[in-house]
């Protein structure tokens, strides 16, 4: 699989990473996708954004918000007791080394 990286403009790079208690909104971030998954889901949103409006796909974040959101409160559950993880401020660059 060849990655590819989908960048957008970051604006306030020191927001918190957690809830905000303004639900829907919306901020840009650069995420790294595999290309197969990428042209999959935008393969997807355009077609069911044109001929099938039940499903309630308008756009590429109707497909990734509620997989991101569904895989986080998975995560949540497993690794820290189903509470929220601590927001942080920012990440660290790159990826975070491997552990032994």
């Amino acid at each position: 699989m060849k990655e590819i990286t989908v960048s957008v403009a970051v604006p306030g790079t020191d927001q918190a990473t957690g809830t905000d208690g303004r639900p829907g909104r919306r901020v840009q971030r650069t995420v790294n996708f595999d290309q197969d998954v990428l042209e999959r889901a935008r393969a997807a949103a355009t077609y069911l954004a044109a001929y099938e409006p039940a499903a309630g796909v308008r756009s590429l974040a109707d497909i990734v918000n509620p997989a991101v959101e569904a895989y986080v409160a998975e995560l949540e559950r497993r690794f820290n007791e189903g509470e929220p993880f601590r927001p942080v401020h920012r990440m660290p660059p790159g990826r975070p080394s491997r552990r032994s």
